[in-house]
C-alpha cells in the first residue's frame, strides 16, 4: 500500500499542481510531498509491503517494487529532499516548475524501488524528462546548453544499460532458464569472459555517467552551476546517488568475476576522481562551484567503498549515500539563500556576512562542517567505513590517499566558509534566514545529527540486503553482517 502510495501521491500532485491556480501551485506541491512524506513513514513504521505483479508475462517482464534495506533510506532521503526543495522554492516560478518537481519526485521514487531491471531501466529514463525541463525553463544563461549537455550524455550511458538489460535477459532465456529481468534470478548468472566482461563496462559507464563518477563527468559543472539551489540540491543530494545505487543493486550481485578481476584499475580510476574533485574545489572562486567539485569527489569516495568489495566498504557506501546528501543538498539550499541576497557567487566579493546575517553563518557553517567529515556528524562514520574497507582488503595506498583527500576537503570547505563570512565586510550588511527559513533548515539539520550520532539506524537496516547481494563476495569485510 505505501509503496503505491509513494508513487501515485507524487504523480497526482504533479498534475494537481498543474491544473491550479499559478500561485497556489507552490502549496498544492508542498501539501503533496508532504503527504508523501507520511507515506514514507508509513512505510518505515508500519508497513513494508512490496507489489509484484505481472507487467509483460511473455517477456518475463513482472512490475516488482521492494523497499528493503539498500532502498528504503535512500527513498526517504529523497522524499525529505523533495520536501524541503518545494517549500525552499519561490512562489512565482509557475505551475509548470512544481509539476515538473513532484513528476521528478515520482520517477526517482520508482527507480530506489524497482527490481526488476526493465522497470529499473523505464524509471531510469523517465528522470531524464523532468530534470531536462526544470534546466531549460529556469536556469542561468547557459541553462540550455547544460540541459542538452545533461540530456545527451546520460542518454549515451541509458543506451548502454539497455544494451546490457537485454543481453543479460537473453543470455538467462539460452539458458534454459526463460525470459527474466529480475535482478535475484539475473544474480550470479554464468557468462563468458568476454561477454561478461563488456555487458560489466556498459552498466559501468551508464551509472558513472549519472554519479557522475570521473571522468565520465562531464555534464556536471554546467548543470550544478547553472540550476537554481532547489533544483541543484535534488541533482547532487539524490540524482547522484542513482548511480552509485545502480553499482549496489544492479552491478555487485551480477558482476561480481568482473568486479574482482578490474578491482585495482576500479580503484585507480576512483582515486584520481577523488584527487580531482578535491583539488579543482581548491581552485574554484565560485562558492557554488567549490561545493559542487567537492561532491564530485565525494561521489569517488563512495565509489572507492564499493570497490573495495568488502562488507565495510559497502555498508559505508550505503550509509554515505544518505547522509551526503542530506548534507549537500542543506549546502547547496544555503548557497541559494547566500546567491539570493548578495547577488554574487564569487568569494572575492562577499567576507564578513555573519556579522549582519549570524543565522544564516551558522547554518552555513554546520553543513560545511557535515560535508568535510566532522566527527559526530554522518560524513565522518560514513568516510571512516569506507577507509575501513580499504585497509581490511589490504588496498593501504588507496586508504592513505583518501585519508589525505579529507584533510584536502576540510581545506577547502573552510576556505569558503571564511571567505565568506569572516574577515572584514565588503559589502553592505545582508538580510538574515526568516522564519520560513529555519522552518525547513532545522528539521534537516536536525536528520543530519541524528543520522550522524546514530549510524546504526540505517546500517542496521541495510545489512541483510548486503549481506543478500554480497554472498558472492567472500568472508572478507571489516564489518560483520
Amino acid at each position: 500500500m505505501f509503496l503505491v502510495w509513494l508513487l501515485a501521491v507524487p504523480l497526482a500532485g504533479a498534475i494537481a499542481a498543474l491544473i491550479a491556480p499559478n500561485r497556489a501551485a507552490k502549496g498544492v506541491a508542498a501539501i503533496t510531498s508532504i503527504v508523501a512524506l507520511i507515506g514514507y513513514a508509513g512505510l518505515l513504521f508500519i508497513n513494508r509491503s512490496s507489489v509484484n505483479v505481472p507487467w509483460i508475462p511473455q517477456w518475463g517482464i513482472r512490475f516488482h517494487l521492494v523497499a528493503d534495506g539498500l532502498s528504503l533510506f535512500l527513498l526517504g532521503l529523497s522524499v525529505v529532499l523533495f520536501v524541503v526543495a518545494i517549500v525552499a522554492s519561490n512562489r512565482d516560478l509557475g505551475r509548470p516548475y512544481y509539476f515538473w518537481l513532484l513528476f521528478l519526485e515520482f520517477s526517482v521514487a520508482g527507480l530506489f524501488v524497482a527490481v526488476d531491471l526493465f522497470v529499473f531501466y523505464v524509471f531510469w529514463e523517465v528522470l531524464l524528462v523532468p530534470v531536462f525541463f526544470l534546466l531549460t525553463g529556469w536556469s542561468g544563461e547557459k541553462g540550455k546548453k547544460a540541459a542538452m549537455k545533461w540530456l545527451i550524455m546520460n542518454l549515451a550511458g541509458s543506451f548502454f544499460m539497455l544494451i546490457g538489460i537485454v543481453a543479460l535477459a537473453v543470455i538467462h532465456h539460452q539458458d534454459g532458464a526463460g525470459f527474466t529481468f529480475e535482478i535475484s534470478k539475473l544474480s550470479g548468472m554464468a557468462m563468458a569472459p568476454g561477454i561478461g566482461s563488456w555487458l560489466f563496462l556498459a552498466f559501468l559507464v551508464a551509472f558513472a555517467i549519472k554519479a557522475p563518477l570521473w571522468p565520465l563527468h562531464g555534464w556536471m559543472p554546467d548543470t550544478y552551476r547553472e540550476s537554481p539551489a532547489p533544483l541543484t540540491a535534488l541533482i547532487a543530494g539524490v540524482l547522484s546517488k542513482a548511480g552509485i545505487y545502480g553499482i549496489l543493486r544492479v552491478m555487485i550481485p551480477i558482476f561480481m568475476p568482473q568486479f574482482r578481476e578490474y578491482q585495482t584499475l576500479l580503484l585507480i580510476i576512483a582515486t584520481l576522481g577523488l584527487l580531482y574533485g578535491a583539488f579543482l574545489a581548491l581552485r574554484q572562486t565560485d562558492m557554488k562551484m567549490v561545493t559542487s567539485y567537492g561532491s564530485l569527489s565525494h561521489m569517488s569516495m563512495m565509489a572507492l567503498g564499493i570497490f573495495s568489495l568488502t562488507r565495510a566498504g559497502l555498508l559505508g557506501t550505503t550509509y554515505y549515500m544518505v547522509a551526503h546528501g542530506l548534507m549537500v543538498g542543506g549546502l547547496f539550499l544555503v548557497l541559494g539563500l547566500l546567491e539570493h541576497r548578495t547577488g554574487t557567487r564569487s568569494l572575492r566579493d562577499m567576507a564578513g556576512l555573519n556579522h549582519s546575517a549570524p543565522r544564516l553563518a551558522f547554518y552555513f557553517l554546520f553543513f560545511v562542517l557535515g560535508v568535510l567529515g566532522l566527527p559526530g556528524l554522518p560524513g565522518f562514520a560514513g568516510e571512516y567505513m569506507i577507509i575501513q574497507g580499504l585497509i581490511t582488503s589490504h588496498f593501504l595506498v588507496f586508504a592513505l590517499i583518501a585519508g589525505f583527500v579529507l584533510v584536502v576537503a576540510a581545506w577547502y570547505m573552510i576556505r569558503v566558509f571564511q571567505a565568506v563570512m569572516q574577515g572584514p565586510a565588503k559589502s553592505s550588511a545582508i538580510r538574515d534566514l526568516m522564519t520560513r527559513h529555519v522552518v525547513w533548515l532545522v528539521p534537516l539539520a536536525g536528520l543530519v545529527i541524528l543520522i550522524g550520532v546514530w549510524p546504526a539506524g540505517i546500517t542496521s537496516h541495510a545489512t541483510p540486503s548486503l549481506y543478500h547481494a554480497m554472498h558472492f563476495v567472500g568472508q572478507g569485510g571489516g564489518v560483520r553482517l
